[in-house]
């Protein structure tokens, strides 16, 4: 079965041969070195197409017959009319062919091998061209005649040395997705023909092997048996297998064939996993391994995260059935060597009970789950938990890699995790575990805490601290207004105007616009306007919250104003709220106000969910000061006093808390001022 295909709707066909030596018995055998020995039959000396900076050369070599092509996703292939033109030679007699028959030609020279019927399973198919030293196809095409099994022979055909070339066309089994797919190119591979016989067996490492035997055979005084024994022993370097447990890749015929076979099935799902990658495909793959190496990091990274997250999601097991339903023979231990891959790639050891429980990712900067240290999430916040009931490394939860060597706490502390640090762990003693907090006022009070804002900072310094990760909120007090000015459609002094738009002409160094958004309040949507025109960016007013209004914590306005009459006046029934809890809670004997804690995190909870998943890094909005001193006094933990009951002073315009965050719910909140003072000075 060693022929397995890849192609335009995410599979290709790889195909590579090997010809024997026949009666001219110049057989190379004796000269390989470290690895097992050949056939006897086998002369190992086939190569295939070019790298791909030289495909265009070739292709004006070839007969003109032949259309080829480069593009993204396959190499080498023919259009429509070349196709037809291809199927007509297919049907010509090589008997009468009009190539003439020089004193060079080797005359009734058959050739034959497996191709993997099943896989690719186009009967009809298989074909052999005979081709100079300089690749170029000196008589007709031969078809070959293909056996239920799987074999083929191209029985008595005149080839001239040293090459010819197989091609094959039809349709093929994808083993990753289980799907039959129509190849829409005619694909290929070289041989070498020293003889009266040829064998050609087809799959993937005979494929790669051949991209690099060719740059070895182009090298004056190259010797064909080394070349093949040197690049047999690359190829299975370039996935990580042991050469010397392993066969000559030119002796397997299909997945049956031992440990070797089961190792060319495990190369033979990797490049179909990636065979869709522009850059990872099979044809890449070979033009990058011309020299012997497979440098192209990204590529060999690409095969490999494939292979973890499939190992991780049960996806090896879907592929052992895809290839069980073919029925070609028992599934031998493919999973063993695409394990020995991806550990080897991504710098993961293997699963065993050893260490069990033991979390990793890759250390691999190629790789889609690398980190630079366990707690880094800047590419991805995926780790894998090694669990040998599952079968291996398995994607780990959210608390197992949160709390992974987190250790004991005492009774009742907080951690943040390790990898989510949104996510807040409680210690219980009892049980000696750590369990997630899902409080919000516990999760903002854990955040406030660990703030420690005791002042304001001028926003240019706030704003030009938020790190390329991380994301913010101002959420501030409107601009100056008129003291009777407190309706709805009331707007800003000239003066409010003029200092809005001062703050946002410091805040320029990220280029990233601003999104605005604000209460329904005219006067709050002028402010975050003159801000964004401060700035020189687009004045467009996103976002209106009613939840911004001045009255967010008011339970009911009747209430309110009674505790406005009892205490003299707003600012005074806001203080008393805010610092000492009057008019709060069942005791209150005028409950106006919400729990200043539950409203408080109600409201960064409803703003962070509203920006999530937008894409803005920057977010003004505007609000009022009966919202802004209570919210204020809450990230302070009541650290600045705007309590005018106690000494303190009310807060000024344009003051106000920015949220900041990243990706990993780690939070800080910060208090700012936009004007020089915080505090208000009076009208």
């Amino acid at each position: 079965m060693s022929k397995f295909c890849f192609g335009k709707f995410g599979v290709f066909c790889a195909l590579a041969f090997l010809a024997s030596c026949g009666d001219d018995g110049s057989s190379n055998a004796d000269s390989q070195d470290n690895v097992g020995e050949l056939p006897e039959s086998v002369d190992s000396s086939f190569v295939l197409p070019p790298r791909q900076d030289t495909l265009r050369d070739t292709a004006r070599t070839l007969d003109s017959s032949w259309v080829f092509r480069l593009d993204t996703n396959r190499v080498i292939g023919y259009d429509t009319v070349a196709k037809e033109k291809h199927d007509t030679i297919a049907k010509v007699d090589p008997d009468t062919s009009t190539a003439a028959v020089d004193s060079t030609m080797l005359t009734d020279v058959s050739v034959s091998g497996s191709f993997g019927y099943g896989i690719l399973d186009n009967r009809n198919g298989v074909a052999v061209q005979s081709l100079d030293e300089t690749f170029k196809k000196v008589v007709a095409t031969f078809p070959a005649n293909v056996a239920v099994q799987g074999t083929y022979t191209v029985p008595k055909a005149n080839f001239r040395p040293p090459y010819a070339r197989a091609i094959y066309s039809g349709t093929a089994t994808d083993l990753v997705h289980g799907k039959t797919m129509m190849l829409n190119d005619t694909l290929r591979a070289l041989v070498s023909v020293q003889g009266g016989a040829g064998l050609a067996n087809i799959n993937v490492l005979t494929f790669l092997k051949s991209a690099y035997m060719q740059s070895q055979l182009q090298s004056p005084g190259a010797e064909a048996g080394r070349a093949s024994q040197t690049a047999s022993s690359a190829v299975w370097n370039m996935f990580h297998f042991e050469a010397a447990n392993l066969v000559h890749v030119d002796s397997i015929k299909s997945f049956a064939d031992g440990e070797s076979g089961a190792a060319l099935l495990a190369a033979t799902i990797l490049m179909q996993a990636v065979s869709g990658d522009a850059d990872a495909n099979i044809w890449k793959v070979a033009a990058d391994f011309e020299d012997g190496s497979w440098d192209d990091d990204a590529a060999r990274a690409k095969a490999a995260d494939w292979a973890l997250g499939a190992d991780a999601d049960n996806g090896f097991v879907v592929v052992h059935n895809n290839v069980e339903k073919l029925g070609l023979a028992a599934v031998p231990d493919f999973e063993k060597y695409l394990r020995i891959f991806y550990q080897t790639e991504l710098g993961i050891p293997s699963c065993s009970e050893a260490n069990e429980g033991q979390i990793v990712y890759s250390t691999n900067d190629a790789s889609r789950f690398y980190a630079s240290q366990y707690s880094d999430v800047s590419v991805t916040a995926d780790r894998f938990i090694c669990d040998t009931e599952a079968g291996g490394w398995q994607l780990a939860l959210d608390r197992e890699k949160d709390t992974y060597e987190m250790g004991k706490g005492s009774s009742g502390e907080i951690r943040q995790g390790r990898i989510n640090a949104g996510i807040l762990y409680r210690y219980n003693a009892t049980s000696g575990n750590w369990r997630a907090v899902s409080s919000a006022v516990d999760i903002n009070a854990y955040f406030v805490e660990k703030s420690n804002i005791t002042d304001f900072v001028d926003v240019k310094e706030v704003y030009e601290s938020v790190k390329d990760d991380e994301r913010v909120i101002f959420l501030l007090r409107h601009g100056e207004r008129d003291k009777d000015a407190t309706s709805k459609n009331s707007g800003l002094t000239k003066a409010g105007i003029d200092s809005a738009k001062s703050m946002g002409a410091k805040l320029t160094k990220f280029d990233e616009p601003m999104r605005l958004g604000a209460s329904e309040f005219y006067r709050a949507q002028q402010t975050v306007i003159a801000i964004a025109q401060g700035r020189g960016q687009d004045t467009t007013v996103a976002d209106t919250f009613p939840e911004l209004n001045d009255d967010w914590y008011m339970i009911d306005r009747s209430l309110v104003n009674q505790a406005e009459s009892e205490a003299g006046g707003g600012w005074e029934a806001t203080s008393y709220y805010t610092y000492t809890g009057r008019y709060s809670g069942d005791t209150a004997k005028i409950q106006a106000y919400y729990n200043l804690e539950e409203r408080s995190a109600e409201l960064i909870e409803i703003l962070l969910n509203k920006y999530e998943n937008e894409p803005d890094r920057f977010i003004m909005l505007s609000s009022h000061d009966k919202l802004m001193v209570p919210f204020v006094a809450y990230c302070s933990k009541l650290r600045i006093n705007m309590n005018i009951k106690k000494g303190g002073t009310w807060i000024n315009y344009l003051a106000g808390i920015a949220i900041i965050w990243d990706k990993s719910g780690n939070r800080r909140y910060v208090a700012f001022k936009g004007l020089k003072n915080a505090y208000f000075q009076g009208w």
